[in-house]
């Protein structure tokens, strides 16, 4: 009921404002048709189906995004492009400052993970970028240069039969230029509000010959980007601070201060006192230790705002140079032979994170040492030469270590494509074969990173002193130092189609399609030594690298029957072996009923499958270190676990089943008239077997129905004396293990609606409103195979509505654009199931909602100045709009979701186009 109100709701709304999609096109197609009626009928081949046909209205929903829409509000990489798509839900953020894969961005369709979206060029599969991020694995957006893309498909239902298996989600289809002659050069540059993230652009086409009078075309587009970094000690208010109590939470800056802090247990009280290590701690970063470790505790503490006070990025340092050329000979009127080659190359640099050192029992830099110049004199007994201190006799250090170099990530990715092939016509048939190679390389490397073992030595004879730079100086130059880890991955593809009419039925042809493809996928990961060999300090023991690759040979068939002069009818089935999994057969049915000449109905049915990825399946663990909160060490009492750090490993697992789904999707197109057209699609996906890990806070909250289990293990310390009574009830994490596993199941439904307008309004131009609406009815998820599903929608990363609106107009020589990119409220809760982590800390007005998020991007452009010259200006954020304010109870961050919330604030862009003629 809640769903079908909002949908009339949104229904009316649609009257004013609308988009442009497949259907708009289509419209004009008929337009152009009209025009000369013995022109030839030309077929061409969408999205979602293999056939070519004249009525590209197909049954599967299919969103088409222009090379004019591409760029008009500023856009300069298919990841700014793609992540304001609204049926996409976060996905890997080019501008995370954590993780592996810096300069990377990957698309999430239907927020089930960016493994089950497939990402083609010009309808053929790509390698997935080398370096895994844990265990996911994705297609890597700005490996494709923008300035080569003709237009983007998405299309929006399950196409596991038609492309491949793991196209559970959907498909993103990237069109590239199928031929171009002349010469165009264009330039730009930016900046944002905070005079920060600087970028330049150029770009070059040229391209020659005449299919029709030369028999051949070949075109190359060089394009070359660079964006300096941005900071976010740069962004306003909460954005750019862990001391949030100005805005109604607690102040989360760390204990990792510099040059660092000492705490101890009281012999005579049991409770826990703290020093700072030097009396020059800023006044204002000085607080209470009961604001840290609770009531149970006495002295000071000295605070470090790690967002304020250190040099992190909010966006990366990226410099990124791509080619892609294509050349096509007509070898005669029924044959056509064609090359692709596309080079690019991204370097993408992180920088500023502060090394931190923690010493206690346990870890490798254990408690300070008694002999260490720094420990306190007062708690040395002068008779004896022991300790003072109480519970297990240590003191305990915790500090920034900010007179070392800052760590960074730099990675370097080269991907290549190399495409051949022939294509061509015999009577009523199309027919098409090729070759290709596309293979992803990352050269990461760790930049500023500590040697262990020396360091450690220095910290454990008291070589080592905190905060005093001048004495470390020598032993810095000795043990700073990078490390290189190299990462590949290929795609080998083998591929050929032949679609045309079977036979003539009463209401028309039936058309088919057939394919086979074989291809080989390869991985190979390379750690560096230093890595492998647990010598990095902060950088998690690598296991060593490993070779893997599997074959896949797959054969499809398609067919489209008109079963009446108003309804069509199509199925496909496709068969994968996978050298390593077996096969699975996926089928596809669909119906559309033009129910009359306004109005088209339309479903699918499919069914997917996914084999684990060479990533999943390896026996690869993956080391990191992850914050979270600890309920054993977080009560009324007790808070020194309320937001906790430990070492974190993602693990492989070689025993893994494939995933399989379900999808339907049910819609209309509606068009009353030539300017306005609309179409509502509803769609499900159900998962089972999904590939994932369990859900550590489900974990964490109840570790007896997980004991014993390998995918599953937290290892603690003993609980200290002291901790137990200061109200701990458990010892501190030292190690989080969640491996890969099959878990029950995921279903997502929704709807998406999709208005679309273009008026001619004569002497005022032409006006193009649009509209896209995605509505996330539910998303419910098991967090362990014997757990009831839980409904996610709504929850903290998971809104429930997403939508982008349009407005453009075209007059002579200008044009002007607005685009608003909606994030709707989503919940504070990361699992309504689980109790408000925030009213448990006495923050219960922060137990709501999360606001929801709208950004305006203005773009124009006049090209009356000179001839065949174009200048173009925009604006991304208009208003300078923030986040919404949503702290996170097991980390100092201020946003919900990165890859939702963008932090960049107001951006200016120039631009210039001119093309030769």
């Amino acid at each position: 009921m809640k769903l079908s109100r909002l949908t009339l709701a949104l229904a009316g709304i649609g009257f004013c404002t609308m988009t442009t999609t497949a259907f708009a096109q289509e419209v004009k197609a008929k337009e152009e048709s009209k025009k000369n009626d013995n022109a030839p009928v030309q077929r061409v081949e969408i999205t979602g189906s293999n056939i070519k046909r004249v009525n590209i209205e197909t049954a599967s929903p299919v969103q088409v995004i222009s090379k004019e829409e591409l760029v008009r509000g500023g856009a300069t990489s298919l990841n700014d492009v793609l992540r304001g798509v609204s049926a996409n839900i976060g996905g890997i953020d080019e501008n995370r400052t954590n993780g592996f894969t810096a300069g990377a961005a990957g698309l999430n369709l239907r927020g089930i993970g960016s493994q089950a979206t497939l990402v083609l060029i010009n309808g053929r599969r790509l390698a997935a970028y080398a370096q895994p991020e844990y265990q996911t694995t994705f297609v890597d957006l700005n490996s494709v240069p923008i300035g080569a893309v003709e237009r983007i498909e998405i299309l929006k239902d399950g196409a596991s039969a038609i492309y491949g298996s793991e196209a559970m989600a959907g498909v993103v289809n990237i069109i590239l230029r199928n031929n171009y002659q002349g010469a165009a050069v264009t330039g730009s540059v930016g900046r944002s509000q905070r005079n920060d993230g600087e970028q330049y652009r150029a770009s070059a086409s040229y391209g020659f010959g005449s299919l029709v009078e030369d028999h051949y075309n070949v075109y190359a587009t060089l394009d070359v980007r660079q964006v300096k970094p941005m900071y976010i000690n740069k962004r306003d208010g909460y954005l750019s601070t862990e001391d949030l109590r100005p805005w109604g939470y607690k102040d989360n800056r760390s204990i990792y201060t510099y040059p660092g802090n000492l705490y101890w247990t009281d012999k005579a009280t049991g409770k826990f006192v703290t020093r700072t290590l030097d009396a020059n701690c800023p006044a204002n970063n000085l607080v209470p230790a009961s604001t840290v470790f609770g009531a149970n505790s006495i002295g000071s503490v000295c605070v470090y705002d790690d967002l304020k006070d250190s040099k992190y990025n909010s966006a990366g340092d990226t410099e990124r140079v791509g080619l892609t050329s294509r050349g096509t000979w007509q070898i005669n009127a029924d044959t056509e032979a064609f090359a692709e080659v596309m080079i690019n190359q991204n370097k993408a640099q992180i920088s500023g994170v502060p090394h931190w050192f923690a010493g206690q029992n346990g870890l490798d830099t254990p408690a300070l040492p008694i002999t260490h110049p720094q420990y306190p004199k007062d708690l040395i007994d002068p008779v004896t030469g022991k300790t003072l201190a109480g519970g297990n006799g240590t003191v305990r250090v915790r500090a920034s270590l900010s007179d070392f170099p800052g760590q960074g990530l730099t990675n370097t990715t080269l991907f290549s494509r190399y495409l051949a092939g022939v294509k061509g016509s015999f009577k009523s048939w199309d027919w098409e074969t090729a070759f290709m190679v596309n293979t992803s390389k990352v050269d990461s490397k760790a930049t500023s990173g500590i040697l262990k073992t020396p360091f450690i030595d220095a910290y454990k004879n008291g070589t080592f002193l905190f905060g005093q730079s001048a004495n470390n100086a020598a032993l810095l130059s000795k043990i700073v130092t990078d490390a290189a880890s190299n990462f590949k991955s290929g795609m080998y593809l083998w591929d050929g189609k032949l679609s045309g009419d079977l036979l003539q039925l009463p209401a028309g042809p039936l058309s088919a399609a057939f394919g086979v493809e074989a291809r080989r996928e390869t991985l190979e990961v390379t750690p560096a030594d230093l890595a492998v060999a647990g010598e990095l300090y902060h950088w998690a023991q690598a296991e060593p690298g490993y070779r893997r690759g599997r074959n896949i040979g797959s054969f499809y068939t398609e067919m489209n029957a008109p079963l009446l002069k108003n309804l069509e009818a199509s199925v496909a089935v496709r068969y994968d072996n996978y050298s390593d999994y077996g096969s699975s057969t996926t089928p596809k049915l669909g119906l559309k009923w033009n129910a009359d000449p306004t109005l088209l109905i339309r479903g699918t049915y499919a069914t997917g499958f996914r084999a684990p990825t060479l990533v999943e399946n390896s026996t690869q663990i993956k080391k990191a270190f992850l914050s979270y909160r600890d309920p054993a060490r977080c009560n009324d009492k007790f808070t020194a676990g309320c937001q906790w750090s430990s070492a974190y490993e993602s693990g492989s697992n070689p025993g893994l089943k494939p995933e399989t789904a379900d999808s339907f999707t049910l819609g209309l197109v509606w068009e009353p008239t030539k300017w306005f057209d609309a179409t509502l699609d509803f769609w499900q996906i159900k998962r089972k077997d999904e590939i994932t890990t369990f859900d550590l806070a489900t974990v964490l909250s109840n570790p007896g129905r997980y004991a014993g289990n390998s995918a599953a293990v937290i290892t603690r310390d003993p609980l200290s004396a002291a901790d137990a009574a200061a109200g701990a009830t458990a010892g501190e994490i030292t190690n989080v293990r969640l491996l890969l596993t099959n878990l029950a199941q995921t279903r997502v439904r929704g709807a998406d609606l999709t208005l679309n307008g273009h008026f001619n309004g004569g002497e005022y131009g032409r006006f193009n409103p649009s509209l896209n609406v995605t509505y996330n009815h539910s998303y419910k998820a098991a967090p362990a195979p014997e757990s009831e599903p839980i409904e996610y929608a709504g929850s903290r990363g998971q809104p429930r509505v997403m939508a982008t609106m349009g407005l453009a107009w075209e007059k002579a020589a200008w044009r002007l654009s607005a685009d608003v990119n909606y994030v709707g409220k989503m919940s504070a809760k990361d699992d309504f199931t689980q109790p408000c982590t925030f009213e448990q800390q006495g923050y219960a007005n922060l137990c709501g909602d999360i606001g929801s998020f709208t950004t305006v991007n203005l773009g124009g452009s006049y090209s009356g100045l000179m001839k065949n010259l174009k200048l173009s200006f925009a604006i991304r954020n208009l208003f300078d709009t923030m986040p919404p304010f949503a702290p996170s109870a097991t980390s100092a961050q201020a946003v919900a979701a990165s890859s939702l919330h963008s932090t960049v604030g107001r951006y200016f862009m120039l631009t210039a186009d001119y093309k030769f003629k």
